[in-house]
């Protein structure tokens, strides 16, 4: 069931077998212990980290016109074009963006501090934020005596279904209602019908 529900929403994954080995050596304490709670997970995570299943940090990589949407009052018209990419600049200064939006928020310090850019996006659901990182690893400690280093792929993981269990996903999960999953993990997101319809395309292997 793991495995073939890991294929069929992540198809350009080249290490399925090390994947599917740490979802299995993890999932019984982290509130996956059932077919269904497994399901709405993976879909989340489809949704967070694309076909492939690797790690990855957030990509701030925005064009001056989607920074200005996404963090209206948190970034200036003379900052989006200075640090976002345009015609001129193909490549944005992710690490200033990253400290501006997510300053002073979420256990952050200011921009000046750095918080924004080291604790931007991680984890196979893109936890973000000092607060929610240091929540994520009392649980990841609780459950494996250590905490966990999103670069690897074990931690990565490991800060997925920490975040998991914390927010008591599984909950929402046994309902069967995707989006009432999607609701705690990025309530805002523009992408409920995206989770749903992974969710849709595996449920039937629970």
């Amino acid at each position: 069931m793991v495995k073939e529900m890991v294929a069929i929403l992540f198809p350009a994954t080249k290490n399925i077998d090390e994947v599917v080995g740490i979802i299995e050596k993890y999932r019984m304490k982290f509130g996956l212990d059932t077919g269904l709670r497994l399901a709405q997970f993976l879909a989340q995570v489809r949704e967070e980290v694309g076909p492939e299943f690797k790690v990855i940090r957030e990509n701030l990589n925005y064009k001056e016109e989607a920074v200005l949407k996404m963090w209206p009052n948190r970034v200036s018209v003379d900052q989006a074009e200075k640090y976002a990419r345009d015609e001129d600049t193909p490549k944005a200064n992710q690490e200033a963006i990253a400290n501006l939006v997510y300053a002073n928020r979420l256990g952050n310090g200011d921009a000046d501090s750095g918080d924004g850019w080291k604790y931007r996006g991680a984890g196979c659901l893109q936890i973000t934020g000092k607060s929610n990182f240091a929540e994520v690893q009392k649980r990841c400690i609780a459950k494996t005596g250590a905490e966990a280093n999103p670069d690897t792929l074990e931690g990565f993981m490991l800060f997925g279904f920490s975040y998991w269990l914390w927010r008591d996903c599984y909950k929402a999960a046994d309902t069967g209602d995707a989006d009432k999953v999607t609701a705690i993990i990025n309530k805002h997101t523009e992408s409920y019908a995206n989770r749903r319809k992974y969710f849709n395309s595996i449920k039937h292997l629970v």
